[in-house]
């Protein structure tokens, strides 16, 4: 299963359709929370009953069916994901209505279809689509999703199509990463950290200032609040388009890749959350899984324990071999390295000496036990 998003240009008259759209899921959206809080009724039900509403309300008749029935699932998804988090314990918020802010997609299991560079959706007609790149020939578009951002309108397709597997390589690499650099390998280059939401502080303090300056409620305001959310979103786009980027490279050059397996939650609640999270190291990690996935190539995780601490060179630990952030000399053997280089090495050894065997009493005759 394979995901595209292309940016939608709509008329002047879809895009009224395709709020009109949006505000019938969300009052649909509303009905069916408040039919759920003072009756017990599940969402096949619910889907049962969507034909009754139509009959009683006759302006749901210009909506697609399915993207109703999308519109009970959601809320059911919401539902338990919040007796989820009950059960294990963890505070949670009770699914809440949902106001025309808070409320921006459409999704259609049927009555969407992409034909060239336009994409046909129900109700609303033939929108021009920006086509970034095609569908592989033999995709199977299963869901399509239109979302409504601060930047246009967006159409995000599902498919099944076979993987496109690249020419087997034997090369291997360790990635450890990390604040200063965004990653070392274990070949000795870095990734540059290019501190997108460090290097925008300027923009979104002016951006802020402004939103503050004006009177709530006001249409100034409003605007002003589309200016920030924009500068935000730009900086999304940038990480984004650095983390496809990267992972790309990694996966087309190398057949092996092995990165640390951090709890990169749990990390970013310390002091330096704001620097983990612009990183955004999940979302790294995740591009390199299903892209290798894809192309046939291989991604592992270690556990991070000792990587920093452990001599490349000699295998000593000592919790005094890394002398600051950047600077790793073994008290042992003497080796000096850039400490990221050194656990990315200590990385990639990790891995390999549990995957392939020694060779140690290889010659020797071995007795089994049934």
């Amino acid at each position: 299963m394979l995901t595209y998003k292309y940016k939608l240009e709509p008329n002047k008259k879809q895009k009224q359709l395709l709020l009109q759209q949006l505000d019938l899921c969300r009052g649909l959206y509303n009905l069916l929370l408040e039919q759920k809080q003072y009756q017990r009724i599940g969402q096949f039900e619910q889907m049962r009953q969507l034909t009754e509403l139509k009959q009683a309300f006759p302006e749901y008749k210009n909506a697609h069916a399915h993207m109703l029935q999308n519109v009970v699932k959601r809320l059911d998804r919401a539902f338990q994901g919040f007796f989820r988090r009950i059960k294990a314990g963890v505070k949670a918020g009770y699914p809440r209505f949902k106001s025309r802010d808070r409320f921006n997609s459409l999704n259609f299991s049927d009555g969407c279809k992409l034909d060239g560079k336009q994409l046909s959706v129900a109700k609303v007609g033939n929108i021009k689509v920006r086509l970034s790149r095609k569908l592989p020939v033999d995709a199977v578009v299963k869901t399509c999703s239109i979302k409504r951002a601060v930047n246009g309108w967006f159409a995000t397709l599902t498919f099944e199509s076979m993987p496109l597997p690249l020419p087997k390589s034997t090369k291997k690499i360790g990635v450890d990463v990390g604040i200063t650099q965004f990653a070392a390998l274990s070949n000795g280059k870095f990734i540059s950290n290019p501190r997108f939401y460090q290097n925008a502080q300027a923009e979104l303090r002016r951006a802020q200032r402004r939103v503050a300056r004006r009177a709530k409620q006001s249409n100034r305001r409003r605007k002003a609040v589309v200016l920030l959310q924009k500068a935000h979103q730009r900086i999304a786009n940038r990480r984004m388009d650095f983390l496809h980027k990267q992972s790309t490279k990694l996966v087309r050059k190398y057949g092996t890749i092995v990165v640390e397996a951090l709890n990169v939650s749990g990390m970013s609640k310390g002091n330096l959350s704001k620097q983990i999270l612009d990183c955004s190291w999940s979302e790294f990690f995740r591009m390199l899984s299903y892209k290798a996935e894809n192309a046939g190539r291989i991604k592992a995780e270690e556990p991070p324990q000792y990587t920093s601490q452990k001599c490349a060179e000699c295998t000593s630990i000592h919790r005094d071999n890394r002398k600051s952030q950047a600077e790793f000399e073994c008290l042992s053997c003497g080796h000096k390295d850039n400490a990221d280089t050194n656990g990315a090495r200590n990385i990639l050894a990790n891995y390999l000496a549990r995957i392939e065997p020694s060779g140690v009493n290889a010659s020797e005759v071995m007795l089994c036990v049934a």
